[in-house]
């Protein structure tokens, strides 16, 4: 496979890990013509329970539906998932871990791996951003994906959300907009 990029999301049950991979997915098919998959993993499928997705991203053909066990790029949309799950398990060497956190890269400490932060959490009570009763954070950790990744751009990436929640997508977009602005970057990929 030509150029292929894996990426594992990690979240809990109900915050939208496997949503934002589809729309990660979807842009990247949509707009730079892309051959994508998308995998969800579960454990136990209940609201809280630590889950994750795979996303893979090429130039050409991916025949590979399995998750992702050697990323490239790692998401975290939950902080807590660290005292949790083994989140850096099996990322590739200088691999890319997106955190959304109210900390600098460098108060994390993930040697040997590029970091970058945002706090999504704020971003989306800024913007009372709740869906069933939920705090949403996959929306606006994509804006901070876009800026660490560039697979697509900002607008292309807000294009997907708003056609994905078309009730409340300008507000989900924004969200997104925020947190591309708002993305720290570790000293060793500024």
């Amino acid at each position: 496979m030509k150029n292929l990029i894996e990426i594992r999301w990690h979240g809990r049950g109900g915050q939208g890990a496997i949503t934002a991979a589809q729309i990660l997915a979807k842009a990247a098919f949509t707009y730079s013509d892309k051959y994508v998959t998308i995998s969800p993993t579960f454990g136990a499928e209940r609201r809280g329970a630590p889950i994750s997705a795979s996303t893979r991203i090429a130039d050409g053909k991916i025949y590979l539906r399995s998750s992702v066990t050697e990323p490239d790029i790692v998401i975290i949309l939950d902080e807590t998932l660290l005292k949790d799950v083994n989140v850096t398990a099996g990322l590739k060497k200088e691999g890319l871990i997106i955190l959304n956190s109210s900390k600098t890269p460098e108060e994390l400490h993930f040697n040997g791996y590029k970091v970058v932060t945002a706090d999504a959490t704020r971003v989306a009570q800024d913007l009372d951003l709740y869906a069933a009763g939920l705090l949403v954070v996959n929306t606006p950790i994509l804006g901070a994906v876009i800026r660490a990744t560039k697979l697509v751009s900002l607008e292309q990436i807000m294009t997907v959300i708003q056609e994905r929640f078309p009730k409340d997508g300008g507000k989900n977009a924004e969200s997104a907009r925020r947190t591309h602005e708002i993305t720290h970057f570790g000293e060793n990929n500024g």
